[in-house]
């Protein structure tokens, strides 16, 4: 691609995603605060950087985190997926907004001994350690739809172990060797499922104190504080093939003319969803039934969480992408919190309405995608057939000029916050008419903000499954913890 088409697409993807500024869709809305096990967090997308090139036999990537704020001392019952939640990974690879393959994970837990509080009777060696005495085993499912809504399940695998609690060092004196067991490869595919850091990085406080981020760089005297530093996540990661995931089984490589194809660009999205009836017995553990009822949902960083009002957002969190142009067009092209931007630090921000926000949902068509008809929709859009940064990917993302970041899905790494709060401000490219546009940080010090925080606590892992290893409970700290050992 031309450097200008490069530049043009950062710098439009990310002004049209700014009211998704701030942090990630933890505790988001009011019902799913009381279900934390069912409240996602972050969906990451990516195509493999320790693989092929596209062309090549290149793999993507697909992360969905649970369960906000873990604290890793929360004993002696640690943090686990719900047995009583069915959760979903769903990637639409035809741009109607509709689910065209959905990986579903289903969990039940065995205790080995009921007669003891502990979690682990001595060292824990390995998933399936004598030792561990709350094992949780997953069933990892895919689903196919055709357009005639026509399904196939196939079982990827079954009685798949996760990976335990991170305790402290006599339950776990090597920890990762450990949670290393857990990536099941089943034929071509990867999965893992459990504890990780929580990989998002933001000054949350400063920014729900009313836009409070003086202490900020590019504001003030640079005291932020990593708000989720400290805390786990609990996670779905599954990897593989580019050519199980695109509508035609082909693998697109990235060109000027066509942009990597018609099915180049995936859609991904994560939902969970509980039994329409529970009933609470007296001397049994519930008992639920009915149909499946989605009650969380999260494709983009914050739709729900800064973009959406609290009037609709429990509703949101039930609704179908497929519906979001009329569902929350609104709320998109008329974001709060750009005036809130405004109104508390006069930052000059693009003025109402931001009809290119609904373009970009779309992809671009032209920049991002060779195709026009991508249904407007919260889901986090990968362009499949251009290959990952291999060599210092910057945080940055599109508007540094690494165009395999976000918005281009979304990498572990990627520093959202400080590209989206840029882009809210204005300092990207301006959405006036009468603006030069085309070039990055046109206004100061709208293209300097930034909250302060330009980092993870932990480091990422270079494989599968790319986030860091999880905090322990015995010894940890949260706002400013020390460098990882």
């Amino acid at each position: 691609m031309h450097r200008s088409t490069l530049r043009l697409l950062g710098a439009l993807a990310v002004v049209s995603l700014a009211p998704q500024a701030m942090a990630s869709s933890h505790r988001e809305a009011p019902l799913i605060t009381e279900d934390p096990t069912a409240d996602s967090t972050d969906v990451y997308a990516f195509v493999s950087p320790d693989g092929p090139d596209p062309g090549n036999g290149a793999r993507v990537t697909l992360i969905a985190n649970y369960i906000p704020f873990q604290e890793p001392a929360g004993g002696p019952n640690y943090f686990k997926f719900s047995d009583s939640v069915l959760y979903e990974i769903k990637v639409d690879n035809t741009g109607d907004a509709i689910e065209d393959i959905v990986f579903q994970f289903r969990f039940h837990t065995e205790v080995g001994n009921g007669g003891t509080f502990l979690y682990n009777t001595g060292p824990i060696d390995g998933v399936d350690s004598a030792n561990l005495n709350v094992k949780q085993y997953y069933t990892l499912t895919r689903i196919d739809r055709d357009q005639d809504g026509n399904t196939r399940r196939q079982v990827l695998g079954q009685n798949l172990l996760t990976a335990p609690a991170r305790i402290g060092p006599r339950s776990n004196p090597n920890y990762p060797a450990v949670a290393a067991q857990a990536v099941h490869t089943l034929g071509p595919v990867k999965v893992f499922v459990g504890p990780r850091d929580e990989g998002f990085y933001l000054d949350i406080n400063a920014i729900f104190d009313l836009l409070n981020v003086d202490r900020a760089a590019g504001l003030g005297n640079n005291n932020a504080v990593d708000g989720t530093a400290g805390f786990n996540v609990s996670t779905l990661a599954i990897e593989m093939p580019v050519t199980m995931l695109t509508s035609d089984g082909g693998e697109p490589i990235f060109n000027v003319q066509d942009l990597g194809g018609p099915t180049a660009v995936i859609g991904v999205w994560t939902t969970a969803s509980r039994r329409k009836h529970r009933a609470l017995r007296r001397y049994e553990n519930p008992r639920d039934f009915g149909p499946w009822i989605q009650v969380s949902r999260l494709g983009l960083p914050l739709i729900n969480e800064v973009v959406v009002p609290l009037e609709f957002k429990d509703q949101f969190n039930r609704t179908h992408p497929a519906d979001d142009l009329g569902n929350i067009a609104g709320y998109v092209v008329d974001p709060e919190l750009a005036f809130l931007l405004n109104a508390v630090h006069g930052i000059e921000v693009p003025s109402v309405p931001r009809l290119d926000m609904v373009e970009v949902i779309r992809f671009l068509p032209g920049i991002a995608t060779s195709r026009d008809d991508l249904q407007p929709a919260d889901l986090l859009r990968l362009n499949v057939s251009l290959g990952p940064t291999r060599q210092n990917p910057d945080p940055g993302g599109a508007i540094a000029g690494d165009f395999a970041g976000f918005p281009n899905g979304r990498r572990v790494m990627d520093d959202t916050v400080d590209i989206l709060e840029r882009v809210v401000g204005g300092g990207v490219l301006s959405a006036e008419p009468t603006a030069a546009g085309g070039a990055f940080g046109e206004l100061f010090p709208n293209n300097a903000l930034n909250d302060g925080v330009n980092g993870n606590d932990v480091p990422y892992m270079n494989t599968f499954p790319y986030l860091g290893q999880p905090h322990e409970g015995f010894v940890h700290r949260h706002d400013d913890p020390p460098p990882p050992p």
